[in-house]
């Protein structure tokens, strides 16, 4: 597999976060200091790059060749466990949370934002197992010429679960968590298994990425400008949906330069151009606007983050950055925190904080420790992935979605580590599973 370092996805997402942080039409505030919050984010990215560094590739052991019937067989495997997750979630949509009986889904989302364990154990289970239906998509998916293509198809099907459960429920996060997976892994399969010229794209004479040929004919860009036409019109009818639920109108601009919102200052010209439109302009300028603040707000609420915290070592040691897995001990009684006892320690609720904001709240400076070893872990995963290694291939593409967004999200945070953990399966599964394992069935 042919995918970028990870030093380099690291740079890109800062580049991406700069672009779109120039563009805002806002001035974003803060109290206290900015130099201690950009050294220690500074020394979060050099620790995890020095972390990359410090493994050697030629250090990295060789692994066995994994079979076609080994892998066809985990695909299936991956395929059952992910739609009994499937169907369980349904089930709770249904008959736990009733999402998908609500009239109103969105009244029923926020409802069920502010409990814990609406799903009872059979959520719990449903969020466990569900996720191994999306690797198991981009297993087949790189894998597509030794599956079944009826098979396929089903295995397909499951896989886009999550999508439609996004969609459904108004989200927008995990969309753009496993479509932008997805699309890495679709171009690492077609580059496996067909033979295609590339086109170098270079800046300064410095090569930055190859790309087939074939994205440039009209057939595949077309589609693609217009898909992500959809997902930006789809965002701004999501933005407006919620700021009609709260009734702000025309008061959007002071609810959000309040120090409990965005914390903002508009720009008195795009104020102007803004209440100058009509309803379907303001809807539209407002709806780009808050996408723009998707990238661009995270490393401020890092530098205000830093800022609020009394603490420079931490408080929750992982229960903060991993509370969906603190969850399932909690539902056996365990007297842990709970989401809403966690979140009390940050002053500003709901908002990312870059990919490094939660290692600090639960480790502070004290993270740059685990950041190191997790640019160790990183390039170990990257290596396998240059090598082929279906298992590390589709986990890499994972983790090249983690980092490309690691300076405006963090997509470990929340119901995106159920994933996580599929793909750790998936690699202790495909370590230990025989590898010319049949099945004999005797009559």
């Amino acid at each position: 597999m042919k995918a970028l370092r990870p030093v380099r996805l690291i740079f890109i997402s800062f580049l991406l976060w700069l672009f779109f942080f120039l563009q805002m039409p806002v001035e974003y505030l803060y109290e206290g200091s900015l130099l201690f919050p950009i050294m220690s984010l500074l020394i979060y990215i050099i620790s995890f790059v020095f972390g990359i560094i410090s493994l050697k590739t030629n250090s990295i052991k060789k692994l066995i060749s994994v079979s076609d019937r080994k892998t066809k067989q985990i695909i299936y495997l991956f395929f059952i466990l992910g739609l009994f997750g499937v169907l369980l979630k349904v089930y709770v949509g249904f008959f736990k949370t009733e999402i998908f009986l609500s009239e109103d889904v969105f009244e029923t989302r926020l409802e069920n934002m502010a409990k814990e364990l609406t799903g009872g154990f059979v959520g719990i289970i449903a969020s466990i197992f569900f996720p191994f239906s999306f690797v198991s998509m981009l297993l087949a998916i790189y894998n597509y010429k030794i599956i079944n293509r009826i098979i396929l198809l089903f295995i397909i099907l499951s896989g886009f679960y999550p999508f439609i459960e996004t969609i459904f429920m108004g989200g927008r996060t995990t969309i753009a968590l496993l479509g932008t997976t997805l699309l890495i892994i679709s171009y690492a399969s077609y580059n496996k298994n067909a033979n295609i010229p590339a086109v170098q794209l270079k800046y300064l004479n410095r090569k930055l990425i190859k790309l087939p040929k074939f994205l440039f004919k009209k057939v595949v860009y077309i589609p693609l400008i217009l898909v992500s036409i959809l997902f930006i019109s789809y965002s701004i009818e999501v933005v407006n949906k919620r700021l009609t639920r709260f009734g702000y109108g025309d008061r959007t601009f002071k609810v959000w330069e309040q120090k409990d919102y965005q914390w903002v200052k508009f720009d008195e010209d795009f104020k102007e151009s803004y209440f100058k439109s009509n309803t379907e302009d303001k809807a539209k300028k407002i709806g780009i606007y808050s996408l723009k603040h998707y990238f661009a707000h995270g490393v401020i609420e890092y530098i205000r983050l830093v800022n609020d915290l009394e603490s420079t070592t931490g408080y929750h040691y992982g229960q903060y950055q991993f509370g969906v897995f603190f969850k399932f001990f909690r539902a056996f009684g365990i007297p842990l925190k709970s989401n809403a006892e966690m979140e009390e320690v940050v002053s500003r609720k709901a908002v990312y904080k870059t990919f490094f904001g939660p290692f600090y709240i639960d480790f502070g400076l004290l993270g740059v420790i685990i950041i190191f070893f997790w640019g160790r872990f990183v390039k170990r995963i990257y290596t396998y992935a240059q090598r082929g290694h279906s298992q590390y291939v589709v986990f890499y593409g994972y983790l090249t979605t983690i980092l490309l967004t690691s300076a405006f999200l963090n997509f470990l945070m929340g119901s995106s580590s159920y994933y996580l953990f599929a793909f750790f399966i998936g690699l202790l599964v495909f370590r230990f599973w025989p590898n010319n394992l049949k099945f004999v069935f005797r009559t």
